[in-house]
């Protein structure tokens, strides 16, 4: 049994990635977490929301290519920052 995941190196999924550039494309708000957005396809998605008016947070332990154009950048690791985000907003 293998789980819907895909490893690094290992081909993307041809309607997820359509789906994903599609979400993109309409998305008022794109976040970018865990990814150093140096891998294609996927790094291509934040140029596409970017593109069509939407926002864009990173979250990332690492510097990215997009850190510039991002709305916020919060570096730290996704489970620690998603946590405390989630916390805050909960209270």
């Amino acid at each position: 049994m293998k789980s819907a995941t895909v490893s690094f190196g290992q081909r993307l999924f041809p309607d997820a990635v359509e789906a994903a550039f599609g979400l993109a494309a309409s998305a008022d708000l794109l976040l970018a977490v865990g990814s150093s957005l140096v891998v294609h396809p996927a790094a291509g998605l934040p140029v596409v929301a970017l593109g069509n008016g939407a926002r864009l947070v990173i979250v990332n332990a690492e510097p990215t290519p997009y850190d510039e154009l991002a709305d916020v950048v919060v570096r730290g690791g996704a489970g620690r920052v998603l946590t405390e985000a989630v916390d805050a907003v909960l209270g």
